[in-house]
């Protein structure tokens, strides 16, 4: 479940397996699968709505969808999909809940997408509101929720060191990556337990960029 303001943006990361990076990947709305209605497909231009783009990454195995301009009417079910044809095959699918709220005491980040140099560190905050600060706050890497960190106890993500600290009395928790590889690069989620937000960590080099 993910919760956003009205008006903003969110891109929301569709993990998949390697044997579908050739496949088809699209986007649609409903809560209903079978009465899901199309709004963005990787091999068409063509969309039911021109605030959705939709970008495929291979070699991540990721595709990233972003939805602008949000209003509350787009509130509801979507699916990321994988299409994955045959006659009596049904495509991959995976369903997420978006709510367009005008309440600040939601989850949101205050930027989301961070970078930083290979052996630096990174600093992600993570804002939520008052009724919030007794949840459990938490740092997981997109498409393993195993990889999951609590905040209080230093962890790893990917191969760099986590540090997760809750600052109730702000209403935020932080989280810091450091010891940066190229591997750290990728698609997080900030968790409170109903409410999750996706950021994307940038690894760079640090020599001409």
């Amino acid at each position: 479940k993910t919760s956003v303001l009205r008006g903003a943006s969110v891109t929301i990361p569709c993990h998949y397996e390697d044997k579908y990076k050739s496949h088809v990947k699209y986007w649609c709305s409903g809560y209903y699968w079978t009465s899901c209605e199309s709004l963005k497909r990787t091999d068409s231009l063509i969309t039911q709505s021109d605030k959705v783009s939709i970008s495929d990454d291979p070699a991540q195995g990721v595709f990233t969808v972003t939805m602008r301009g949000l209003k509350t009417g787009d509130t509801g079910w979507y699916w990321c999909a994988v299409e994955i044809g045959g006659y009596g095959t049904p495509d991959d699918r995976a369903s997420l809940y978006l709510t367009v709220t005008e309440d600040a005491t939601v989850l949101y980040v205050v930027h989301a997408t961070v970078t930083g140099q290979i052996g630096g560190e990174v600093s992600v905050q993570c804002r939520y509101g008052h009724p919030y600060r007794s949840r459990q706050k938490q740092w997981c890497r997109s498409g393993d929720w195993s990889s999951c960190q609590t905040a209080g106890s230093p962890g790893t993500a990917g191969h760099g060191s986590v540090l997760i600290t809750d600052h109730t009395a702000e209403g935020l928790f932080s989280v810091t990556v450091s010891g940066l590889r190229p591997e750290d690069q990728g698609w997080y989620w900030c968790d409170i337990g109903d409410q999750q937000l996706p950021v994307y960590l940038s690894v760079t080099s640090g020599k001409d960029e």
